[in-house]
């Protein structure tokens, strides 16, 4: 089916490979398997790794590659082109516009072969820990399943090891879904927050690429949505689609729908109700915001047929990842918390109401332009006792603070370097306490990821730590 599928859509077709990640990676060996005579463009701003995969290829006529800006020019000959998800689209130019070569890319073409089985996960924050949680849920349950997506796994790694019978798990990051028409058969939106805005034309453009992954549903199909979430609900409203609307935290108008009560869950569908005791209570996920990842991995599995038994069981036995409200260590009384996947402010309010305790917080990083008015409010109410600023951001967050007539400036530290700003916090941390890295900000001023970034506070702590987590 697969080798039809791509003979069908793309023979004859001058293609084009925009992007030589592990992604761009992956698509080349894929299309160089099912249509190796075909004429390829091969392109990234970054000329090594072209080099690398030029290294790899056959010497052939067929192959052109190229580097730099130079693509631009080199795509007008192509007939469609397979874009990365880290190529923004916003720098592209006119590239590909109604006379230039067709946009496609691995998502559409996965979700071309295989929509009815996936259920796609997006949202600014939450996905990784949702995915991960539904392939616990699945494996738990004995159901086969596959994880693949933002997480890390390309969705054409799964092309051969997928049947009829496997359920996809795919995390969707507004990358992959922004110049999409097609939605998987299960979508699950968890929250829209301000974030990316370096990659968009606007907030309301990487809003309408979060939404492609329901917009384009068909009618049974399923869309599970963060009621709690103002944005997402008006949203919502504004682009309905066809899939038949759960909402987690509060209640659709059809009636369908995920909340805890008390400690149970209760899920509402076609007018029944159905109560899977002890999901809201028996959890190792910490924090209020996990919930919301909890009951919608939960009524996406329960919508796919999974027993409450086996939920239940998955649920509370479920760790978490890394980087992530993440306990490292404990060193002269003080716990040390890693969240560094916190990159907006919602994030870190939900992270520093998930430990009431927190006496030191590493705030800042990349300045993307987010608007930081509602931490520094929160902030201003919460009076931690000491906030440790750094980068860009971190120095517009002081800034805030002050201009507001913040009254423990006194408790505020502006530095420069990561592993300064560390120590600074160690030191100022007392016993009983807890000290919290929950940026608010992306990494990529000192570091290469978010992961990057909590790996090296891990090993600070853990350097020191009489007890390591």
């Amino acid at each position: 089916m697969i080798r039809e599928y791509f003979a069908e859509k793309f023979s004859g077709k001058v293609i084009g490979l925009l992007g030589v990640g592990r992604e761009g990676s992956a698509t080349w060996s894929v299309l160089s398997k099912y249509l190796p005579d075909e004429k390829y463009v091969i392109a990234d701003l970054n000329k090594e790794v072209v080099r690398a995969l030029k290294k790899t290829c056959k010497p052939g006529s067929n192959i052109t590659f190229c580097h730099g800006k130079d693509y631009q020019e080199a795509f007008a000959q192509c007939d469609v082109v397979f874009k990365s998800p880290g190529v923004s689209m916003k720098k592209l130019g006119n590239i590909f516009s109604d006379r230039g070569p067709r946009l496609t890319s691995q998502t559409e073409v996965f979700l071309e072969l295989f929509r009815r089985q996936v259920i796609g996960v997006t949202g600014t924050k939450g996905k990784s820990t949702t995915v991960s949680l539904l392939q616990h849920i699945f494996e738990h349950a004995g159901r086969p399943s596959l994880l693949a997506g933002n997480i890390g796994v390309p969705p054409f790694e799964l092309l051969e090891k997928t049947n009829p019978s496997t359920i996809i798990v795919l995390e969707m990051s507004s990358h992959q879904l922004e110049t999409l028409k097609i939605s998987p058969s299960t979508a699950i939106l968890l929250n829209i927050f301000e974030e990316h805005l370096d990659h968009y034309e606007s907030y309301k453009a990487y809003q309408l690429a979060k939404m492609n992954i329901s917009r384009w549903q068909h009618t049974g199909d399923v869309c599970i949505y963060n009621e709690s979430n103002e944005l997402l609900r008006m949203l919502i409203k504004e682009f309905p689609g066809k899939g038949s609307l759960y909402a987690v935290n509060g209640m659709s108008g059809s009636g369908n729908g995920a909340r805890c009560l008390h400690d149970d869950m209760v899920l509402t569908r076609n007018g029944e109700k159905m109560i899977i005791q002890g999901v809201c209570k028996n959890r190792l996920l910490p924090g209020d915001h996990n919930l919301t990842n909890i009951l919608s991995a939960a009524t996406a599995a329960l919508v796919h047929g999974v027993e409450p038994v086996h939920l239940q069981q998955a649920i509370a036995t479920f760790k978490g990842l890394a980087h992530r409200l993440e306990l490292v260590g404990e060193f002269k009384g003080v716990r040390y918390y890693n969240d560094s996947i916190s990159t907006v402010p919602q994030s870190t309010i939900e992270a520093i109401k998930t430990f009431p305790d927190v006496q030191t917080l590493i705030l800042g990083g990349y300045d993307r332009g987010v608007d930081y008015q509602l931490l520094t409010r929160y902030l201003l109410e919460k009076n931690i006792a000491h906030l440790v600023f750094l980068g860009k951001a971190g120095k517009r967050m002081f800034e805030e603070l002050s201009f507001s007539g913040y009254e423990n400036m006194k408790g505020c530290h502006l530095l420069e370097d990561f592993e300064e700003a560390v120590f600074k916090a160690i030191e100022l941390s007392q016993a009983g306490g807890a000290c919290l890295l929950s940026p608010a900000a992306a990494s990529y001023d000192m570091f290469k990821n978010f992961e990057q970034r909590g790996e090296k506070f891990r090993q600070i702590i853990r350097s020191l730590s009489d007890d390591v987590a």
